[in-house]
């Protein structure tokens, strides 16, 4: 399927560690299986959701990702909690992740979304991915209750790949939305809307056919 949309190369973009795993991490996996080239951009190293010293959030990421089978992976080091101070800055990373890696989709943060680091990354990706022909926004817990996708991608098979790659962020397991039952239930959810299985849910900025 992947392949017939003229999808071979995909980035995905994502403020913190964690946040491409919890919104996309099943398509992620879904897409390597398919072949597809697929490079992760996180923006920040997440130093305000974990306590300092006790766990390295980006060494959590990669090995998550590395699961989903996403092993071409970029960290920047801007400022946790701050990125909109340096909007500059991440559309100027964007930007040379876009030429060199020419993605045919970007999958980024939400729009709406409460948290002011996942609005800046959405809105530089707007601005540097304006070549880009696919962009769809995926979802984060702190997109709730604002998101509410049109585009949806059944992952049933991918489910088992998403949990294990989340257990990897022991710094995030005390969090409510990172358990296994959450975690399939929201798929469920997602995928009940449109008549499917286990599904993760986008909202498109553009997606020219």
């Amino acid at each position: 399927m992947a392949d017939m949309l003229g999808v071979r190369s995909v980035l995905a973009i994502g403020a913190h560690p964690d946040d491409l795993e919890l919104g996309c991490g099943a398509t992620l996996a879904k897409l390597v299986a398919a072949g597809v080239r697929v490079r992760a951009l996180v923006l920040s190293e997440g130093f305000h959701g974990a306590e300092r010293g006790l766990h390295d959030r980006c060494t959590e990421t990669r090995s998550a990702l590395h699961i989903l089978g996403v092993t071409d992976v970029v960290q920047a080091r801007l400022p946790d909690t701050s990125l909109p101070k340096v909007m500059s800055n991440i559309i100027a990373i964007i930007e040379a992740q876009c030429a060199d890696f020419k993605p045919d989709r970007v999958y980024t943060m939400f729009e709406h979304d409460r948290h002011q680091d996942h609005r800046a990354v959405y809105e530089a990706s707007i601005v540097a991915c304006r070549g880009i022909s696919q962009i769809l926004s995926y979802e984060t817990p702190s997109a709730w209750p604002n998101f509410m996708p049109v585009v949806f991608e059944p992952v049933e098979d991918f489910m088992a790949l998403k949990v294990s790659a989340l257990q990897c962020h022991a710094s995030q397991a005390h969090r409510p939305y990172m358990r296994e039952q959450q975690v399939r239930c929201n798929a469920q959810f997602r995928g009940h809307q449109v008549g499917l299985g286990p599904s993760e849910g986008f909202v498109p900025y553009k997606f020219v056919l």
